[in-house]
């Protein structure tokens, strides 16, 4: 497939460098030595989920993409979720002056495009209700991807304890804070050792209840979010790999 039909698909080309690059690294070069699935918290359209699906057929491998989302958008809003947290982050020390300056610049460019700029309207995609179910399982069907599993509905529905997965690897995409608080310890205590979980929003200029639930989380825990090697001009990408 080529870089244009990744692009009319809505799929991700994991095959050339992009945002989730070290995450698909990491399921290139341990599928086979760690064991359990992938596990998305964070679907929206699927762009991600399709291109990790692919990429495990073409390793030829058994794992299968399970896919929480609730396919019609943010169920609510927390206060931490708030824009204007941002500025307690930054008078804590918990995010840098250059990232406070980023998040205000960002509200500022976001704020041509719409009236007011708020946790509803900060991204691009707004709440996120703007996806399909039957739309992606179509999807689905066409590409014949039969190593995915969507599981629909909130997080509190869907991540219980006696899902009784096992993953080696988890992209971190749902943007808000209690999103987070249940998604973490829903994946950490099904987390292979040597699992990797990608971090989407904890380097964030539109969402900061992600930052505290996963600073929260691994508060009192061995392992703690670190931040891949960037370039000049990357944007910052954030991971925990589990060590025992």
């Amino acid at each position: 497939m080529e870089d244009w039909e990744f692009n009319v698909l809505g799929i991700y080309n994991y095959r050339k460098p992009g945002p989730f690059s070290h995450y698909f690294d990491h399921i290139i070069e341990n599928h086979r030595f760690i064991p359990g699935d992938i596990c998305e918290a964070g679907v929206f359209r699927g762009s991600s989920l399709l291109a990790a699906a692919m990429l495990l057929r073409e390793l030829n491998s058994d794992k299968i993409v399970w896919g929480y989302d609730t396919f019609s958008g943010f169920p609510h809003y927390h206060p931490n979720d708030d824009i204007e947290v941002f500025k307690g982050l930054r008078a804590g020390g918990r995010i840098s002056d250059a990232h406070y300056q980023k998040v205000l610049l960002s509200q500022e460019y976001r704020g041509l495009s719409v009236e007011k700029v708020d946790v509803s309207t900060v991204s691009s995609s707004g709440n996120f209700s703007n996806t399909s179910l039957p739309l992606l399982q179509k999807k689905i069907t066409y590409l014949g991807l039969e190593n995915i599993r969507l599981v629909q509905g909130t997080f509190a529905e869907t991540m219980t304890p006696d899902e009784g997965h096992t993953f080696f690897a988890a992209l971190l995409d749902c943007d808000l804070y209690e999103g987070y608080q249940v998604a973490l310890p829903f994946i950490w205590n099904n987390l292979s050792v040597g699992g990797y979980i990608h971090i989407d929003e904890y380097y964030s200029l539109k969402f900061p209840g992600a930052r505290i639930a996963t600073d929260e989380f691994f508060a009192n825990k061995r392992e703690k979010p670190q931040q891949h090697r960037q370039n000049p001009g990357d944007f910052e990408r954030w991971f925990v790999r589990k060590l025992s």
